[in-house]
């Protein structure tokens, strides 16, 4: 009996080596969309970029179309929805005077991504202002009319 259970466990362990080909990303088996995948890790990153622009230029307008209908996000220790983001990004407090996104890396995985970076916000106070650094993460995926961000997570870190 022991050996039909060694033998079966590794019949299905030679089986699982059949799928580990898909289980890399798919950008490394085919030609990603906009001509590869450089250049649709930059297209990536300036979406993020203009996304964290929206909040300097209070335009909502992109955020309600690049942000998903059902996308979350954790900021620190509090949760955040499609609905909050639009209202903070149409809020005057606080105020974001600046917004750079560096330190950033793009994985693409077909018609998912994943872009971690360092966000850096100088947000006006009571003195002038101050700056607020993040490390950032966002999912974005792949609809028919372009690419969405579904899910971020932004933790505070302490600045340069």
């Amino acid at each position: 009996m022991h050996r039909l259970l060694t033998y079966a466990r590794s019949i299905t362990v030679l089986s699982l080596f059949a799928f580990v080909p898909t289980l890399r990303p798919l950008s490394t088996q085919s030609a990603a969309p906009s001509g590869g995948p450089a250049g649709l890790q930059d297209s990536l990153l300036a979406l993020d970029r203009r996304w964290g622009q929206a909040y300097v230029r209070a335009d909502s307008a992109f955020v309600s179309g690049f942000v998903a209908d059902d996308w979350h996000g954790w900021f620190d220790d509090h949760p955040e929805n499609k609905a909050s983001v639009l209202a903070a990004v149409a809020s005057s407090a606080p105020h974001i005077l600046e917004d750079i996104v560096d330190q950033a890396t793009v994985r693409i995985f077909g018609e998912m991504a994943v872009l971690q970076a360092r966000e850096r916000n100088r947000v006006a106070d009571a003195h002038g202002s101050h700056w607020v650094t993040r490390h950032i993460t966002d999912v974005f995926i792949h609809q028919p009319a372009g690419w969405v961000v579904v899910a971020s997570h932004d933790s505070r870190i302490p600045n340069p």
